[in-house]
């Protein structure tokens, strides 16, 4: 079976080109998304001689994730990524014995018992957030949630602060690692949709100053390893010390160092950059509906901070399930095909790959009803949800290759929103352009920065 030659696709094509007018390369999924409002839930773009198949529709999204007939695939932005994350549950391949061995090995360290264990270092972290706010008028909301997320990440993950909340700023290696990964994300995105020589010539110009600082940052995460496994920091019930001290049942072999070292990557570029782009999501829509984070707030007086009271958080969880439902931060995944079959009534081969664009998928009217663009939270109450059973929801990936720390940032964020509603009464620094934040893409979906507006909040 080959590609169907009769799938939709941008016009008009240009001879040896292809849809190079059918190509935004800074917000290449919110223009794909546009582009699916006119070409349907099935479409294509060809590039020279590629042919990129993007699937559009929920309901196609969701045959996709049928695990019999597509399995996960690494391309794109992840592809580019396993340039710094190597072999991390993220970008490894899943033929790779060491994914499934870090899989076995780490899925403890997300259960809820462990989720438990880390509530005090993520509890450590708002304190610092509101210590840090507190007094000011206003705040850059993208660099307090870059800060945040990676703290949590660093103190629950590897027990080290990475001093980002303090007035002497933080460790050097910490600045050189934020440095890093800016590049790592935007190099991603921009080079996933240029022209094959353009981005070729680009690479060039940028590998040499990427290279510089991802080895500093190796050596950074090589450090702190060192140090755990020489006995110079005490042993600790975190997740570094899961994956230094844990047997995989399977093979009765503990993970190589080199390997540790990939996976505390991993969760720094992937944990900290996606949750951070929930965080500034969610609380971009509080500080433009006060009586929304007035619910929050609410809620977090009634309930408490403690993890059980965050665990229950229904407002709270519905408006970030919400808030990545409208802008996922992966907004899309790819998948291929285990075998000949058709996809929307077009020809789809066995071992070739389309793209799911998942920020569309997630607002497709014939899955989430007639008002699917818009932000409402109530639509996650139950009977709201009784109504659109068939609805495509998967924010953190699908099958085995899913987001593993998912239970962790909803806890995380959950908690983090609730402190900030809690502490202080926000509103946008500079007014809407609409209803909707605007968004940037660098492999990953987050605001533009932006900043707020706080006051303190009237205590009880």
């Amino acid at each position: 079976m080959k590609l169907d030659s009769r799938l939709p696709h941008p016009g008009p094509r240009v001879p040896l080109l292809g849809d190079v007018f059918g190509v935004d390369r800074n917000n290449p999924t919110q223009h794909e998304m546009t582009l699916a409002e006119r070409l349907g839930p099935i479409f294509e773009r060809k590039l020279l001689d590629v042919r990129l198949v993007l699937v559009a529709g929920g309901e196609l999204a969701g045959q996709c994730n049928d695990e019999d007939n597509w399995a996960r695939a690494l391309a794109g932005p992840t592809l580019k990524f396993r340039g710094i994350t190597g072999s991390g549950l993220f970008t490894a391949k899943t033929s790779d014995p060491l994914w499934g061995q870090a899989r076995r090995v780490l899925e403890p360290g997300f259960a809820q018992s462990a989720l438990r264990t880390y509530h005090a270092a993520m509890q450590s972290v708002a304190d610092d957030l509101i210590e840090y706010w507190s007094g000011r008028e206003v705040v850059d909301v993208h660099t307090a949630m870059t800060n945040a997320t990676l703290e949590v990440i660093a103190r629950a993950g590897f027990s080290r602060n990475l001093g980002l909340f303090t007035q002497e700023g933080a460790d050097p290696q910490a600045q050189t690692l934020l440095v890093a990964l800016d590049q790592v994300l935007t190099w991603a995105s921009e080079s996933t949709n240029d022209l094959p020589v353009v981005g070729q010539v680009r690479g060039l110009f940028q590998e040499r100053a990427f290279q510089a600082n991802l080895e500093k940052t190796r050596a950074f995460i090589d450090g702190i390893v060192a140090d755990r496994v020489s006995g110079k920091e005490p042993a600790s019930d975190d997740l570094l010390g899961l994956m230094l001290d844990t047997v995989d049942p399977d093979t009765g072999e503990k993970l190589p160092h080199q390997n540790v070292r990939d996976q505390v990557l991993t969760f720094l570029v992937a944990g900290h950059e996606t949750t951070a782009a929930l965080l500034e999501v969610t609380l971009w829509y509080l500080a433009a509906r006060p009586g929304l984070a007035q619910q929050v707030t609410d809620e977090a007086r009634t309930r408490g901070f403690d993890y059980s009271g965050v665990a229950g958080m229904r407002t709270t969880r519905n408006i970030l399930n919400e808030s990545l439902r409208l802008w996922p931060p992966v907004p899309g995944i790819f998948r291929v095909s285990r075998k000949d079959q058709q996809l929307g009534g077009y020809d789809i081969p066995a071992g070739y790959a389309v793209f799911v664009l998942t920020l569309a998928a997630q607002r497709d009217p014939e899955v989430w009803g007639p008002t699917a663009a818009a932000f409402d939270p109530e639509r996650w109450e139950a009977k709201a949800l009784r109504e659109y059973p068939d609805r495509y929801f998967t924010p953190f990936g699908t099958g085995p290759r899913s987001c593993i720390g998912r239970a962790f940032a909803m806890q995380e964020s959950a908690l983090l929103v609730s402190r900030i509603c809690d502490a202080f009464e926000l509103s946008l620094a500079e007014p809407a352009a609409g209803s909707d934040p605007e968004m940037t893409e660098r492999g990953t979906l987050r605001p533009v920065p932006f900043s707020v507006k706080l006051s303190a909040r009237a205590a009880v």
